[in-house]
């Protein structure tokens, strides 16, 4: 616990003098130096500005250290001061922006007695890069885990992470936002260059959607350029996660490049050379936010799109096997090295009827698969022989190439904002969905769900409907949850991570509406993939989390 330092006349009267913006502060001394026995203080201020853009007036500051802690109020331009008596460095600070948003910021160790620290988005986002994690957590305990990774070489490497996310839309390159000069917008004051940046970085949020927060553990997850700069695109009015950009429109086996304008909503497919070869506009389906139909009266299109811009599509000709939209995005090969699950609809050749498929298979950051299996049931996998494994290979377009002894697939990667890919591998003979083997967390008991669920079947015409989850129970002991289902109170019974990390496995029960089965959730994208194990009712399924907005 630490001593509370007693504040003589003279300890009282250097606080006052060195009082700074807002109320100049109040601070918790830390157990180490003299203070308090009747030796030297030495205390350190920490001053900066507070501002989104606009300045935040009128807000509390927290600053709590190594040892010592201290709070200021803002004042009406932003600015603040905390002195603190005998600090032991390093500190992190935050405040609440007007729309309750809570931002961070840091101090590096050190000894130096007059520091600069501005609170803002873009503080935010280099304290997440910092953290590692949830910034909010990191301020709250902030021990001595947290305080080890404030040094000045990791605040540097995190400037330059953000400052690669962010280029192109956000020029960091010559700014320092955490110890640079910032003068708020306030009254008639228009703000400097770095506020002007935070107008910036507040347009493209708005335009896309995102929210401090979402960008922040984006961030945090090491998500990466790619994923950043698609969650930025502009979003439509209708739908957070269908956003201007290229895309690639995966169907009956092929794959085409197209291009999405987020405001008029224009689908344009192009060709190898980007030319367009057709265009069809999105139609808002009325009452479904994220749900969209082509302008097509002969040839309608169905578009389900989830929260990441992942879309499942369906359409005449596509009876059998899903199709999709996909954000295109540069992805390095050796980003796709790691053990990968992958659930399939596939067929032996095209006088065979499509049926339920799941592989594992391990790849290294060459592009060469190392293992894989075929996996039947529950447990029963059969590997590969040293001549079937595969080798990935990448593509000038940022696609990839699958090769095996019986040809080429064609590949999509897409990584998400929790840092996780997803691979589309499609083929003349059907498609599957991959994504890295991650031991996955219990749902939470209460949470709930809802989502669009399309059926996809050996014959006939695949079935959708729009349901909604709640989870009754979850057992950490046992990784076992179960669900109901609130369209007909069916409570289902899910082994979370069985039979491999990432999976989840439904035993087979005497109620023919929950099959036993194999489930593949792909990170935060808002999208799921299930297989029926049951041989008297073979199924591929695809599930998509209906926004309960417009988001």
């Amino acid at each position: 616990m630490k001593s509370k330092l007693i504040l003589t006349g003279l300890m009282a009267a250097v606080l006052t003098a060195c009082g700074g913006g807002g109320d100049g502060g109040s601070a918790t001394g830390g157990t180490g130096g003299t203070g308090g026995t009747g030796g030297t203080v030495q205390t350190t201020k920490i001053s900066g500005t507070a501002a989104v853009g606009a300045a935040i007036g009128n807000a509390q500051v927290q600053a709590k250290c190594a040892s010592g802690s201290g709070t200021a109020t803002t004042a009406a331009d932003g600015t603040f001061t905390i002195n603190i008596p005998n600090v032991k460095r390093p500190c992190v600070l935050s405040v609440t922006a007007p729309d309750k948003t809570v931002l961070h910021s840091v101090v590096e160790a050190g000894t130096d007695t007059t520091v600069v620290a501005n609170i803002t988005p873009l503080t935010e986002l280099i304290t997440a890069a910092l953290a590692q994690g949830d910034t909010n957590a990191f301020f709250a305990q902030f021990d001595a885990t947290a305080q080890g990774r404030l040094t000045t070489a990791n605040l540097t490497a995190a400037n330059g992470t953000v400052t690669q996310m962010l280029a192109g839309l956000v020029d960091l390159s010559s700014t320092d936002a955490i110890k640079g000069t910032l003068v708020a917008a306030n009254g008639n004051n228009a703000g400097n260059a770095l506020d002007k940046l935070l107008d910036q970085l507040a347009d493209i949020l708005e335009k896309s959607k995102t929210s401090v927060s979402d960008l922040s553990q984006a961030v945090a997850s090491n998500a990466g350029t790619a994923a950043i700069k698609t969650a930025l695109q502009p979003a439509s009015a209708t739908c957070a996660g269908l956003r201007t950009g290229k895309y690639w429109a995966v169907g009956n086996g092929g794959v085409a490049p197209a291009q999405f304008d987020a405001a008029t909503l224009a689908f344009t497919a192009t060709d190898e050379s980007g030319n367009a070869s057709s265009l069809m506009t999105f139609v808002p389906t009325q009452g479904q936010n994220c749900r969209f139909t082509s302008d097509s009266s002969s040839n309608p299109i169905d578009f389900q799109v989830s929260s990441s811009g992942l879309a499942l599509v369906n359409g005449s000709g596509m009876e059998q096997v899903p199709g999709f939209m996909i954000p295109a995005q540069q992805i390095a090969l050796a980003e796709l090295a790691g053990d990968w699950n992958a659930l399939g609809f596939e067929r032996d050749d095209n006088t065979q009827p499509y049926i339920p498929s799941r592989i594992t298979f391990k790849v290294g950051a060459d592009g060469k698969f190392s293992a894989g299996a075929d996996c039947t049931g529950v447990n029963s996998c059969q590997p590969w022989a040293a001549n079937e494994l595969p080798t990935l290979t990448a593509a000038t377009d940022g696609s990839f190439v699958l090769t095996d002894e019986g040809g080429t697939a064609k590949v999509l990667v897409f990584r998400g904002t929790d840092g996780l890919y997803t691979a589309v591998i499609t083929h003349e003979n059907g498609v599957l969905i991959a994504s890295k083997q991650v031991t996955r967390a219990l749902p939470v008991a209460g949470s709930k769900s809802s989502y669009w669920d399309t059926t996809y079947f050996p014959v006939g015409s695949p079935t959708s409907s729009a349901e909604s989850t709640e989870i009754m129970t979850a057992e950490p002991s046992t990784g076992v949850y179960t669900r109901k289902r609130v369209s007909d109170g069916r409570i289902d019974t899910w082994m979370q991570n069985s039979p491999a990390p990432g999976l989840r496995y439904r035993a087979r029960t005497n109620d023919a509406t929950a099959r036993e089965g194999i489930s593949l959730t792909l990170g935060n994208t808002g999208v799921g993939v299930l297989i029926s194990l049951d041989a008297a009712s073979r199924f591929f399924d695809v599930s998509v989390l209906r926004p309960t907005a417009a988001q």
